[in-house]
């Protein structure tokens, strides 16, 4: 059995010559306040098993503070070192490592592929899955962003590069496997600040996690009920505005609380010269960070809409912002956006307005001038109404009293999983309505044929 001494000795020199927390020596080197490394090595820098100890822990908390605890460093070194093994004598001659990669990834990672490949492929494909081979550390190996266990490449020159090269396969491989037209785990790491080996292998870990969850029916479903247990109800209704809650400016904060927990409808009204007051109505989804802060989603209205013709979302449909958890009953929210973007802004500083005179006077713009909603084609109105659930059946009532629509649990995956008090039940949206299944992202219109493509129909009876 190895030592405690060699043991730490080994992963220090293997973090120190692989550059896999920091890309310089002098980076680490300011971290472990030791400036010898380089010249005298670890094991004379940290001649005794104590400090060999106190180092590596030292390094496993800032890894675990930079991947919010998702990064263990013992347990991924251990891997790294197997994982680099497997590597060596199956994979590394690859002449297309690349698409080596991309099969890897279909083959091994939900929802699978293991059609389409030869017997000798196949063979080493499956012991990756028997081995548990790490298929991140893996994937970063085969597209040259990892040196060997054994490495002593230097300094790292070209990160943004690494990390380009591996989000791109990563975005071939996500590809029209969601909801979004881009991961936006992909558009996180590509504006991550700090980028380095170990937060590469972060980033494809969180990417290839999130991909599962939201390319396979029944795991969003289990997605949907986990992020549920996270919202917040935080009191914020009422009127506010980014000018500290005085009358600086002609826009304003509309916040209405909506039917689901943790979520709000706020629309932001902008006056024109020609007393027009035209608004935005957006959809915020409160919930608490792993770190006890607060995310706050918001949906441009849109964005139903393009879910509803099977569109994916783009920059524009979505955007995620992080603050402190507030107060019961905060004055002030100090959005700041989570990723990078190209429509929303950077960040959003609001302050709720409680002045009287200032209130009035919102008031008055809202009953004296004329008003336009944009995109008010996709304002809509859900109604939580499923009334029963048999063996084989949902039943969401209609608009007939004493009339149901009985569906299927078979007509989608995922149905069976169904229970009373899921976000399930009918909305309004452009004088039509459509059956909702929140949990799935799925709104099925309640026209004949749309109907009738699920095995829809409407009964007077719960059978």
């Amino acid at each position: 059995m190895i030592k405690e001494y060699d043991k730490y000795e080994e992963w220090l020199i293997t973090i120190a010559n692989t550059r896999l927390i920091y890309n310089t020596m002098d980076e680490l080197e300011d971290m472990l306040d030791n400036h010898s490394i380089h010249n005298n090595g670890i094991k004379r820098c940290f001649a005794s098993s104590p400090k060999m100890r106190a180092a590596f822990r030292d390094l496993k908390v800032e890894v675990s503070l930079m991947t919010d605890e998702n990064v263990t460093l013992d347990r991924f070194l251990e891997r790294y070192k197997k994982t680099w093994t497997f590597y060596k004598t199956y994979l590394s001659r690859r002449a297309d490592p690349e698409k080596t990669a991309m099969e890897i990834l279909c083959f091994c990672c939900p929802p699978y592929n293991k059609d389409g490949y030869g017997k000798k492929k196949s063979a080493i494909y499956h012991r990756i899955e028997e081995e548990d081979i790490s298929i991140p550390i893996l994937v970063m190996l085969l597209m040259k962003v990892l040196p060997g266990y054994d490495s002593k490449d230097g300094d790292v020159i070209n990160m943004p590069q690494h990390y380009e090269t591996v989000m791109s396969l990563l975005e071939k491989y996500t590809n029209e496997g969601t909801m979004f037209s881009i991961l936006p785990t992909i558009t996180k790491a590509r504006g991550e600040q700090h980028k380095s080996r170990i937060m590469l292998y972060h980033y494809i870990c969180e990417i290839l996690n999130t991909f599962e969850s939201y390319s396979d029916t029944s795991s969003l479903y289990d997605t949907s009920n986990n992020v549920k247990e996270t919202l917040v109800n935080i009191d914020i209704e009422g009127i506010w505005n980014e000018c500290s809650g005085s009358l600086l400016y002609t826009s304003f904060w509309q916040i209405e609380k909506a039917l689901n927990e943790g979520t709000y409808f706020v629309t932001y009204w902008h006056k024109n010269a020609e007393n027009r007051l035209t608004g935005i109505k957006y959809t915020w989804f409160l919930s608490e960070a792993a770190d006890g802060s607060m995310i706050v989603y918001v949906i441009h209205p849109e964005a139903i809409k393009h879910r509803m013709k099977g569109l994916a979302y783009g920059d524009s449909d979505n955007v995620w912002y992080k603050t402190e958890m507030p107060k019961e009953n905060p004055s002030m929210l100090s959005l700041h956006r989570l990723m990078a973007s190209n429509v929303w802004p950077l960040s959003i500083s609001l302050t709720k307005v409680t002045d009287q005179t200032t209130i009035d006077i919102y008031s008055n713009w809202m009953n004296s001038c004329s008003q336009e909603l944009l995109y008010s084609d996709c304002d809509y109105t859900f109604y939580p109404n499923l009334h029963a659930i048999t063996e084989d059946y949902l039943y969401i009532p209609t608009e007939v009293d004493g009339e149901y629509f009985k569906i299927p649990k078979n007509c989608h995956e995922g149905f069976d999983k169904i229970q009373f008090g899921d976000n399930v039940g009918t909305m309004h949206m452009n004088n039509q309505l459509y059956l909702a299944f929140d949990e799935f992202l799925l709104y099925i219109s309640t026209s004949r044929n749309s109907l009738k493509k699920y095995g829809i129909k409407k009964v007077n009876q719960i059978d």
